[in-house]
């Protein structure tokens, strides 16, 4: 079994905010993993990318800039 710590983020696609009763919220980003394809990609929490934080930088930067063109489109 090959675990996320072997492979290398490709770009982050999506993130998602988890709830559960009784537990702490917390975020879960979907990760396309170089040399793999798409459908080879999966929900990682946020905290085990920690070493990819310059990736979850960039795709929380360029999600808020695609949603102020779309206000202001």
């Amino acid at each position: 079994m090959v675990t996320s710590f072997d492979r290398e983020v490709e770009c982050i696609m999506a993130k998602r905010e988890v709830r559960r009763k009784g537990v702490p919220r917390y975020f879960e980003y979907f990760v396309k993993w170089k040399g793999l394809p798409e459908s080879e990609g999966n929900w990682e929490k946020e905290e085990s990318l920690w070493k990819y934080k310059d990736i979850i930088e960039a795709f929380e930067r360029d999600r808020s800039t695609a949603a102020t063109r779309t206000l202001l489109d």
